[in-house]
């Protein structure tokens, strides 16, 4: 779990800031950009050049966007990770045999970052995507990766991120919270009732080691008109907890 910065370069945190921005469209100009970050035009041209230079951002007819050398750094990131290697081939069986969206998600910084998404025939084409950060509390994947965290760190967590809500079901009371967090404890499973998104439910389970380290979580979801009761809490709950186990088992001797 991370921590802010003692002594923040502010610089670092300006072109961060200007990079956040183009990752919510194409292609935005100077003007636009400065007005987002609130900085001065010089100083959003400075950024973005060096950030041109490095190969961080393309520029054409006076716009910006990001970069291919992201894509570089994110899968030389993610394919350093056995969980990812191990899991992925898993992942593709469950979508496959659920014909719903089936998802790795790891922790990092205090949010859940998704691994790994696959498809099944069915699969409904959600906001999440490889790279998606989202709120722990939010979905059955965070949950499941809460619930197996030491309390301090979960503490930490919600001290840094707080509880905020994405639908009128997102659970924001941190007793609340901590009771389900039990119940998931005790079942081995989370379970979301369209809690990050409305009409969506999920169902994961956590991958942990032998010696009960915690790697990820793995998940499906789909529209809660085919989630109904006996699916999404028998049949497709057994099919989740049978990958996170053989997902398991390759970590730890694969």
């Amino acid at each position: 779990m991370s921590e802010n910065a003692k002594h923040p370069i502010k610089s670092v945190g300006r072109s961060v800031r200007i990079l956040e921005t183009l990752k919510d469209s194409d292609w935005h100009g100077v003007t636009e950009i400065s007005r987002k970050v609130d900085l001065n035009k010089g100083s959003v041209h400075h950024h973005l050049s060096t950030l041109k230079e490095n190969g961080f951002v393309v520029e054409e007819d006076g716009k910006y966007r990001l970069g291919m050398r992201f894509l570089e750094f994110g899968i030389h990131a993610r394919n350093q990770m056995k969980l990812y290697e191990v899991a992925k081939p898993k992942i593709d069986e469950l979508a496959e045999e659920t014909g719903e969206l089936a998802n790795l998600m790891i922790e990092e910084n205090g949010l859940g970052v998704y691994l790994y998404i696959a498809g099944g025939d069915q699969a409904l084409s959600l906001d999440t995507k490889v790279g998606t950060q989202q709120y722990l509390h939010t979905c059955a994947l965070g949950k499941t990766i809460l619930a197996h965290l030491p309390d301090p760190e979960v503490d930490r967590i919600l001290q840094n991120h707080g509880l905020p809500e994405e639908t009128p079901n997102t659970v924001t009371d941190r007793e609340d919270l901590f009771r389900e967090l039990e119940q998931v404890r005790e079942r081995g499973l989370a379970f979301d009732g369209e809690e990050r998104a409305e009409g969506i439910r999920c169902v994961a389970a956590p991958i942990r080691t032998n010696d009960g380290e915690l790697l990820g979580a793995v998940s499906v979801s789909g529209p809660a008109s085919r989630m109904k009761q006996h699916r999404f809490k028998n049949e497709i709950a057994d099919l989740v907890e049978n990958t996170a186990t053989v997902i398991q088992i390759n970590a730890t001797y694969g």
